[in-house]
């Protein structure tokens, strides 16, 4: 996960409407929407593990983002 710890949310609560964000908690690191998963959540959201999903272009992980509407 890098230095920072980042707090737990459910998928759902993380995600990013067609009519804007949700009301996400405070402490959200908004460009980082995905370190706010659980290691099992993130699974299966990506279908990778946190560090496989690090190794991959900032081009590919922002794809990856939009489609899980996590961008």
């Amino acid at each position: 996960w890098g230095m920072r710890e980042y707090k737990i949310y459910p998928y759902e609560l993380l995600l990013v409407t067609t009519r804007g964000r949700n009301r996400l908690p405070k402490d959200v690191d908004r460009t980082r929407l995905e370190r706010h998963l659980s290691q099992e959540e993130f699974y299966q959201v990506f279908g990778m593990t946190i560090s496989e999903f690090d190794r991959l272009a900032l081009w590919k992980r922002n794809e990856l983002k939009k489609q899980a509407r996590l961008f």
